[in-house]
């Protein structure tokens, strides 16, 4: 409880410093941009202490915390006095209030309900925790890798760096802070989708020709659409297999499409994994509300503003970059066709607009140069899709995954051609027909996603409709491509060669999609009701009630299921799997914790990845660097494990002196740990050597850690 109450409130404090900042990037958005104050206050508060560690001027600690904390208030201060619009008031006020209540029901519900499964063990987890473990211990960035003493880590990490920042300015222990790290996320998620929707309806309503509805009720119709409803096929399997709650596979519904993945922020979050895909998206959509913007009012025009907002929407753009990579492009793309919407208005002029983004794509590159210099992306260029599904499986995929928001964005397409339902469902059987004569083979579904996302971007830079109207074109435009392109192209990785070649570009590229179709779905839903006839109308929200019964299956059903029926005491100890299998592996983390300082490297058991039994857990916890700890995502991340992993092996199994002497000395290892998992993989006669190689430091319950000397001490005879 106390954990949880100090981050909040360090969140909060940023927070509030941030609000005036709104002012300075979201000036000319219908209200304020305030709802977004939390990601933005949070990049702004941590940006310069990476800064400057990353280019060692000043140590990553507490006075580059406290500096960058200190420089956040002061713009905030400034801005409040000096800047006009940068106190909320009216209806900005009331929905920046909304966005606070949003954020802290979002934030504590979701840390309780992860408090009944805390534990930081399988799928992915142990690698972020590792990755936020070692930023925590390092002073300059890139932090070390921890899985591969003796070289930097090569990730996409800073979205781990806000969360090991958090962790220490609100000195919470690392595997708590993790595990609020999930809670915060999904609030900022939320509150994020909050603020574009709710500006979106603003501006529309401000514009005509849309409903008179709250903007706050639309943003929460957005936030329902994008991190609360599950997909439809977690609805169907439990339809499937209608037994206890206890046994709904929750993990299935996130792998429709054969040898991909396709998750969406409910099993993200239930899943609990500190991903890149999923910190990077409270940011995109603070990008996503700045091209709104751009869209609506292009570029500023006083040059005081111009320089504060291009140095903060550049600082935006570009952590993506360093969040998640695969979100970068996609968030350039919609800024530059924002600018072009722009242009096509009454006001936009081309030069102002094409200046404008080059010297905002120059600004994003720029201020994360330091991490750009030093990211070596493993990725291999582009390919092309070798198989292709048929319309029949193309087609209910995508229902099993979007179907709800595409039953919403269906009546936006409908509108546009000015069809009833019983005439867009025998237009969408003869253009599945057609094209399935015509195009290549297995290439119907997709084509036909093409076809509609070109008549949504077609439309977007028609002059037919208002901006805010266009801007919604957009975005189902951009979703519908992203929902595409995995079934052309694949961006070549460690995975090319494989059955799961195209695995990360289905998924990144999805999940993106997600977001904005819950955006367009939720301004849709609501705008809708004067596109509709009465019959019309009817018979589409009866449908619209059976999807939404569907999705809401999976966050019920699969909760419970994931929490084991809520049956364990919630908390935030992410080593509480470990407490029950290895107390002393458990005691020897905090220990190494408690008294070792910088980033010497620690020898531990090497196995293999995803290991249920823990291999790679002292690493993973105390962000200590080890020779060897998962090899498959050692390759992932450009490195060559070579024989690192069999001279751990030697190290641990030879009972000879020199020989592990001279290998400790090769990797040079300050600390060798024997607990369990080295005791069940190695001889004793092994381990037995590590008495004269070093001196015992710490033991309990059979786990015992050696500092390793420089030069080894007189012979013991004592066996560990």
């Amino acid at each position: 409880m106390s954990a949880a109450l100090q981050f909040w409130l360090v969140v909060e404090v940023i927070g509030l410093l941030a609000v005036p900042c709104c002012a300075l990037l979201f000036g000319r958005l219908p209200g304020g941009g305030f709802a977004l104050a939390k990601p933005l206050g949070l990049l702004l508060a941590s940006y310069p202490a990476w800064l400057l560690a990353g280019l060692h001027v000043l140590r990553y600690g507490g006075a580059s915390i406290a500096l960058g904390i200190a420089l956040l208030g002061l713009t905030g201060a400034v801005a409040w006095l000096r800047v006009p619009g940068a106190r909320p008031t009216g209806g900005a006020l009331r929905l920046w209030l909304a966005a606070e209540v949003l954020f802290g029901i979002a934030f504590c519900g979701w840390a309780l309900l992860h408090g009944f499964s805390p534990d930081v063990w399988q799928t992915e987890k142990p690698m972020d925790m590792a990755i936020v473990g070692s930023i925590q211990r390092s002073h300059s960035f890139p932090p070390p890798d921890p899985w591969f003493s003796g070289d930097t880590l090569n990730y996409y990490y800073y979205g781990h760096y806000l969360v090991a920042w958090l962790s220490r300015t609100a000195h919470v222990g690392a595997t708590a802070g993790f595990n609020l790290g999930v809670a915060l996320f999904y609030a900022l998620s939320a509150v994020s989708v909050f603020g574009v929707a709710s500006a979106l309806h603003l501006a529309a309503r401000r514009d005509g020709g849309v409903p008179s509805r709250s903007p706050a009720l639309v943003g929460l119709a957005a936030v329902a659409f994008a991190v609360v409803a599950g997909n439809i096929a977690g609805g169907v399997d439990y339809l499937r297999h209608p037994g206890s709650w206890l046994t709904y596979d929750w993990f299935a519904p996130s792998r429709v499409i054969a040898h991909t993945a396709n998750e969406f922020p409910s099993f993200s979050f239930l899943l609990a994994d500190l991903h890149a895909h999923v910190m990077a998206a409270p940011f995109a959509l603070l990008v996503l509300a700045y091209s709104l913007q751009l869209c609506l009012a292009g570029p500023p025009g006083a040059r005081t503003r111009a320089a504060a907002e291009l140095l903060i929407a550049g600082l935006a753009l570009g952590s993506l970059y360093a969040i998640n990579s695969f979100d970068y492009p996609t968030a350039v793309a919609l800024g530059a066709l924002a600018l072009i919407l722009w242009t096509l208005s009454p006001l936009g002029r081309i030069r102002g607009a094409a200046a404008w983004l080059a010297a905002w794509l120059a600004t994003s590159i720029l201020v994360f140069l330091p991490f750009a210099l030093r990211f070596s992306p493993t990725t291999g260029g582009i390919g092309l899709v070798r198989e292709h599904p048929s319309f029949s499986r193309f087609g209910l995929d995508e229902l099993l995954i979007y179907g709800l928001p595409l039953w919403v964005v269906l009546t936006l397409l409908m509108h546009r051609l000015r069809m009833s339902f019983r005439y867009a469902a025998w237009a969408t059987v003869g253009a599945a027909f057609v094209l399935t004569l015509l195009s290549p083979r297995h290439l119907a579904g997709v084509t036909l996603a093409l076809v509609l996302a070109a008549l949504a971007l077609h439309t977007a830079l028609s002059s037919r409709f208002p901006q805010p109207q266009r801007f919604l074109w957009l975005l189902t435009a951009a979703a519908l491509g992203l929902i595409a392109l995995g079934e052309y192209a694949y961006v070549r990785d460690s995975f090319d060669g494989t059955a799961s070649y195209r695995f990360n570009t289905v998924f990144k590229a999805g999940y993106q999609a997600w977001f904005l179709l819950a955006v367009a779905a939720g301004c849709i839903v609501f705008w809708n009701r004067a596109w509709l006839g009465r019959r019309t109308r009817a018979a589409w929200t009866a449908g619209l009630v059976v999807l939404a019964v569907l999705a809401a299956a999976y966050p019920i059903v699969g909760s419970y299921s994931r929490t084991g029926g809520f049956s364990a005491t919630p908390s935030l100890d992410g080593l509480r799997w470990l407490e029950r299998r290895a107390p002393g592996d458990v005691r020897a983390i905090a220990w190494l914790r408690k008294h070792v300082r910088g980033t010497p490297t620690v020898l531990e058991a090497f196995g293999p990845d995803f290991s249920p039994r823990g291999h790679a857990r002292i690493s993973t916890f105390t962000g200590l660097p080890t020779v060897l700890g998962w090899g498959g995502h050692e390759v992932q991340w450009g490195h060559d494990p070579g024989g690192r992993g069999d001279d751990v092996a030697r190290l641990y199994s030879t009972s000879s002196v020199r020989e592990g002497g001279r290998l400790l000395a090769r990797y040079r290892i300050r600390f060798v740990v024997i607990g369990s998992l080295e005791r069940a993989d190695y001889p004793s006669r092994g381990l037995a050597k590590f008495s004269r190689l070093g001196r015992r430091v710490f033991t309990d319950a059979g786990t015992v850690v050696f500092a390793i000397t420089p030069t080894p001490p007189r012979a013991r005879t004592s066996a560990p």
